[in-house]
């Protein structure tokens, strides 16, 4: 028995061995495997509730997952565009690792063109097969933009992208004052940005309509780390 397990630890500390050197030496690397839409959301919202829990398991943030994206280039399963907020980092909320988000963020999470070329790239170029615009709660950004907060430089352009979902929210909820108010409107933004994707980026659209990709809204509450899916 003890001659089996000497031979049985033998061969894994070989296999491991080989497994490593190929992947100095830039050759048999497992890619990472295609994931198709379905599977990219059962894996981002299993990631939320163990961050949610305080169970994250930081998953593909080994030296190896390093060497082996130098070596066979990203291959991301979503694409997450959001915010630039400091406490909202997809990654850390969907408990994700190395190579495995393609995140846009920018203040306010609005669709400029920097973040439509970005989306188009990871869709198109990358073949992600799963688009997720995620808003998030207390925003700072869309605080100013409905308090009329004077704002100079570019983000006179930026807060300008906000007032489309500010009229439509008011319109759709004139009782809602303060936070609540902040926060239904960074939901509208949501549908804002998710439309203004699907209309200027044909080629997203297309992939969408064939089945080939899926859209997905969602909130992420600041308070508690819980993502709500609104749904495409």
């Amino acid at each position: 028995m003890r001659k089996l397990f000497t031979i049985f630890s033998t061969l894994i500390l070989i296999l491991s061995t080989t497994v490593i050197s190929s992947a100095q030496n830039g050759t048999a690397v497992p890619a990472q495997p295609l994931l198709d839409a379905d599977q990219a959301f059962v894996l981002l919202k299993e990631g939320n509730l163990r961050f949610v829990k305080g169970s994250s398991v930081y998953p593909n943030q080994t030296s190896y997952q390093r060497k082996v994206l130098a070596l066979k280039g990203e291959r991301p399963f979503a694409t997450v565009v959001t915010g630039a907020d400091s406490r909202v980092d997809p990654v850390l909320i969907f408990d994700r690792g190395l190579g495995d988000l393609y995140t846009v963020r920018s203040a306010g999470n609005v669709a400029g063109t920097d973040t439509l070329a970005s989306v188009e790239y990871s869709m198109i170029t990358l073949e992600t097969p799963f688009l997720v615009i995620m808003g998030h709660t207390r925003s700072s950004i869309i605080k100013a933009a409905v308090d009329k907060v004077t704002v100079k430089g570019y983000l006179l352009q930026l807060v300008g992208k906000l007032d489309p979902a500010i009229k439509m929210t008011k319109l759709m909820y004139p009782s809602l004052k303060g936070k609540d108010l902040v926060d239904k409107v960074a939901e509208t933004n949501v549908r804002q940005v998710l439309r203004d994707i699907l209309g200027h980026c044909p080629a997203v659209l297309e992939k969408v309509r064939s089945g080939k990709a899926q859209v997905m809204g969602a909130i992420y509450d600041t308070d508690t780390g819980v993502v709500k899916w609104l749904g495409p």
